[in-house]
Formats: C-alpha cells, structure tokens, sequence
C-alpha cells in the first residue's frame, strides 16, 4: 500500500468512497467491490487483509447512524459465534474447496429468498440451530476475506428486516469480525502496519459517504425499499447459482 502512486490512491479513494454510498442505498457484499479494487494495487492475500481493515472502518459510523435500527435479539444470538468462527476463518487457509462454499451459500440463499417471499411460511420462532449455524458459517466466512456478509444479510432479511435494521445489526456483528480478522493477520503477520495505516487517512470520507447513503435510504418509500431487498436477494441467488453452474 505505501508504495501506491498518488494519482491511484486518489481514484481508489474516490471509488471507496462511491461504494460506500451504494452500498448503503443497494447492500451487497463489499468483497465484490472493496477487494477487486485493492487487488489492482496489492497482490490478492494482502488485498483482502487491507480490505477487513476497511470494512473494519466502514462498520464504525454505520453502527453510529444506525445504531436506532439495531436488533438486539439478534445480536444476542449471532455476535458471539460470528466472532469466534471469524478468529478461526483468519487463521485458517481455506481447505473447503471454494465451489463447496459457493453451494452452501447458494442453498441458504435460496431458503431465505423463499421465506421473504412467503413461499416457505414464516415460523413464528426461528430456530436456534439456523440461528447458530448463520452466525458460525458468516463469520468464518468473513474472517478468510469472503462474503460472509450476504448471507447473514439474506437470513436478517428473511426475519423481515429493513435495510436500516440490516445496517445497523449487520455493522455490529460484522465490526466485530473484521476487527477480529484484522488483530489475527497483524499477529501472524498476514498483514504488516503499513498496509492498513494509509486506509484511516480515508475515515473522514468513510463517514461522509455513509451519512449521504444514510439520508437518501430514508427518503426512499417503504415499497421502493422492499423492491431493493427483494430484488438484492434475487440477484445474490442468481450470482452464485451463476458461480456454480455456469462459471
């Protein structure tokens, strides 16, 4: 990262700091974007290591503006295994072959676009082992740098969330794992200090971009917002049944 030419630290600046914003309004996984642009900088390990760091960052001032939207019931149920699961998926080197992970994420992707939709009838109490099963698969996930994201999203959503509740829920749990990943790769020496001091030279921008996300999101109608959720859902299924049939 320190050897990046001022030009390209501009630009990708300015592209971190336009996701931001989107991904407030249209919250799809920031590995999509977030690490394809630093791995045009770094190579791909460190690009992902840089990139917890940056997620780390962005989940700060969502948990400040959102944190009325919060959901402590599901913070209560998945914080804790998302955060120990996160500890292992830094240390570990991904032995699951990557075409096993992408099936399993497709298959809970699936069910939750299901129930969103009502086809699979919403159950009164959900069950604990889902429960526990979405924390520890998300947060290992996340802590090897994929998207864990998208499918603890897809099962908040399926709880029939907002995107403001999602944002503020999800900022917390997945805070916590990035922070948690970041700590493991300085310590085992994934990451060196370097690579991610330059990134908090971004966190005034961060925060101005998730205020602007944050005030166009309220503006939208509740039908609008139920649309983005429907239709992010249906394009994360699509997205990985692509990745495991066709890619």
């Amino acid at each position: 990262m320190p050897e990046m030419l001022s030009a390209q630290t501009l630009l990708i600046s300015g592209l971190l700091g336009l996701s931001t914003v989107l991904n407030i309004i249209v919250p799809v996984s920031g590995s999509a974007i977030v690490t394809p642009l630093l791995a045009m900088l770094v190579d791909p390990y460190r690009a992902i290591g840089i990139a917890s760091f940056f997620f780390f960052l962005s989940a700060i001032p969502r948990i400040f503006f959102f944190r009325k939207s919060i959901q402590w019931q599901e913070i209560r149920t998945l914080l804790l295994p998302s955060g120990i699961a996160a500890f292992f998926g830094a240390l570990a080197l991904v032995v699951v072959p990557v075409r096993w992970l992408l099936i399993i994420i497709l298959l809970f992707s699936l069910y939750f676009l299901l129930k969103k939709l009502h086809i699979i009838p919403q159950t009164k109490k959900p069950s604990r082992f889902l429960d526990y099963v979405v924390g520890l698969f998300s947060g290992f996930l996340q802590g090897t740098g994929l998207a864990g994201s998208d499918l603890r999203n897809q099962y908040l959503y399926a709880q029939d969330l907002n995107i403001a509740e999602v944002h503020g829920t999800t900022a917390l749990i997945g805070g916590t794992n990035f922070f948690v990943a970041t700590v493991v790769r300085l310590y085992t020496n994934q990451l060196v200090l370097p690579d991610i001091t330059p990134l908090l030279y971004l966190f005034p921008i961060i925060i101005i971009a998730t205020w602007l996300g944050r005030k166009i999101l309220f503006k939208l109608p509740k039908k609008v917002s139920d649309g983005i959720v429907i239709g992010i859902m249906t394009i994360v299924v699509l997205t990985f049944a692509y990745a495991v049939f066709l890619k």
